[in-house]
């Protein structure tokens, strides 16, 4: 692969353009639209709260009957779930590491590894990038440029949205859940790649950024097909990890029992990742996920599967609590050991 030029990436005026770019963010650059955006958000968990509560009391016997098969529930998949997730952060991780190197930076990984892990409560705030611009931030204290962030940023956004789009389509098809068997979606799958991919995508944000005066934008045009490649490797291992992760957590229900894993595995990562853009109004895609993936999955009761997603968030939610506290602690010692460096000793016996 052809290196990019680190100077591109790394100047002040180009980093302090992307920086203010993606603080806005890209979807929400406009004043109205974000106050707009702010209220559908505030709308639709609004609804959501509302909903919850009628539809379980209206088939109280039926979430009534699944709250009592909890009690027999595989315990030892739940806490498998559970302990697998924290490969998720450092895969996530990874994917950085290859995006930044590619930029010309050289992070370690074990830094990105607890900048993400300490940005995870933010994925909890309302808003569509608070996560990844923590992480910017976090990255930036440990001496990587704010426009190579940012575009990585922005890269593992875009991948992700394509790979998850791509792998979901091809476990349907593979698991039965679509017809005309794997066919159509490897045809589909291809064709997001290649949409995604530096020949199409690539030279579209180069013109852009040539038009508009975006130098901070530049690097992405240095990115070639084994740089891309790389990438989409990394995104792959990611979300076949998180689908691994969702069926060890289902599968210890007897509701999930009747789906094949493929199709289970497929239904999630198409909707777990390819729905992500609707995290602009819901956040995390809440709500929507514990729809889209029973009608997808055909299921025969999708309250119930519903509610078994949404516990799925709950071991998230204390995976990312635990993850997040775990790195503060490692960050505060490292800082207190920085802070106060050891002495060297001149040889001489104490």
């Amino acid at each position: 692969m052809s290196p990019v030029d680190p100077a591109a990436s790394d100047s002040d005026t180009g980093g302090a353009t992307l920086r203010g770019r993606w603080a806005a963010s890209p979807v929400t650059g406009r004043p109205w639209l974000r106050r707009l955006l702010r209220w559908l958000r505030i709308a639709y968990l609004a609804v959501l709260a509302a909903a919850v509560p009628v539809l379980v009391a209206a088939r109280r016997q039926e979430v009534s009957d699944l709250l009592g098969d909890l009690a027999g529930a595989r315990h030892v998949l739940v806490a498998a779930s559970f302990s697998t997730g924290f490969g998720l952060i450092a895969l996530s991780a990874y994917f950085w590491l290859v995006s930044l190197r590619l930029l010309g930076q050289r992070p370690r990984w074990r830094d990105l590894v607890e900048t993400a892990a300490r940005s995870l409560p933010a994925r909890y705030v309302p808003l569509m990038v608070t996560f990844v611009v923590s992480r910017v931030a976090l990255m930036q204290r440990r001496g990587v440029a704010a426009g190579p962030l940012a575009l990585t940023a922005a890269l593992e956004m875009a991948v992700s949205l394509a790979v998850s789009v791509a792998y979901g389509l091809v476990l349907l098809g593979w698991g039965g859940g679509l017809p005309g068997g794997l066919a159509i979606p490897l045809l589909c799958a291809a064709g997001v790649i290649i949409a995604a991919s530096p020949s199409v995508a690539g030279r579209v944000v180069a013109a852009v950024a040539r038009r508009r005066g975006l130098d901070s934008l530049t690097p992405v045009s240095g990115f070639r097909w084994p740089g891309y490649l790389h990438m989409i490797a990394a995104a792959a291992c990611y979300w076949t990890w998180a689908a691994a992760v969702f069926c060890l957590y289902m599968r210890a229900f007897e509701v999930a029992d009747g789906f094949g894993t493929a199709r289970l595995a497929g239904a999630f990562v198409l909707t777990w990742g390819g729905m992500r853009l609707l995290s602009v109004i819901a956040p995390q895609g809440i709500g929507v996920v514990e729809v889209t993936v029973p009608s997808l999955l055909g299921a025969a009761d999708p309250l119930a599967l519903g509610i078994l997603i949404f516990g799925f968030r709950l071991v998230l939610l204390v995976r990312d609590l635990l993850a997040a506290a775990v790195a503060e602690l490692l960050a505060a010692r490292r800082t207190s050991a920085e802070a106060d460096p050891v002495p060297r000793s001149d040889g001489a016996a104490p």
